[in-house]
């Protein structure tokens, strides 16, 4: 005669999980947890995958709130850029720049060509996937990141370290070049205005 099957009480142990902040192995743990019974899973293995689902959750949640706060337009990766409709474009030169090289030495990236070439769907591309590897971004068009730098024209330089143009890592700028500047807004983009950020500016012309 076999014994009966014990009712496993998952209660107490989702409100450890919760109370330790692990949401998203709350979410994960009952489903995890009927996987690991049929499957007869080690103890081992089961604590890995709900680490997992932890660790997995997290990470979905920083790239959401990450590309929120940069402003970055959505909808366009480099998973769904069209490589074949422009075949000038070097598919490997942008796969290495995927790989955030560019912005650990601190380089600057100018893009050029004519309208309708896919070149603020790469900036907007290549934004994204340095949010993905870990850096922070801020997205501005060209007319916003003048009128921003217009707007704190007058604030010290030691105070500007908390503005999103000069704290985040990557800088995008987009539709640089189409209206031409007045004295006073070229002397804003002069070298000496983003002297006190790192130099990770990814330009879009």
């Amino acid at each position: 005669m076999t014994a009966p099957r014990v009712k496993l009480d998952i209660d107490a142990t989702r409100d450890k999980l919760a109370a330790l902040g692990l949401g998203h192995a709350v979410e994960t743990l009952e489903s995890l947890l009927g996987e690991a019974v049929r499957a007869e899973m080690p103890a081992h293995v089961f604590l890995d995958r709900l680490l997992d689902a932890e660790r997995s959750g997290r990470e979905e949640r920083r790239i959401k709130t990450m590309l929120k706060m940069s402003k970055i337009p959505t909808g366009q990766t480099l998973e769904n850029f069209d490589f074949a409709f422009q075949p000038a474009i070097e598919r490997s030169r942008i796969e290495t720049l995927a790989t955030g090289s560019w912005i650990r030495n601190a380089e600057v990236i100018l893009m050029q060509g004519p309208p309708g070439v896919g070149k603020s769907h790469l900036l907007v591309s290549l934004g994204v996937r340095a949010i993905q590897i870990g850096f922070s971004v801020q997205y501005y068009r060209f007319d916003e990141l003048l009128t921003a730098l217009g707007a704190d024209a007058h604030i010290p330089p030691s105070w500007l370290k908390s503005k999103k143009y000069m704290s985040s890592s990557v800088l995008l700028i987009d539709e640089m070049g189409y209206n031409p500047m007045n004295r006073d807004e070229a002397s804003r983009l002069c070298p000496g205005a983003f002297s006190n950020r790192p130099r990770q500016v990814l330009i879009l012309f």
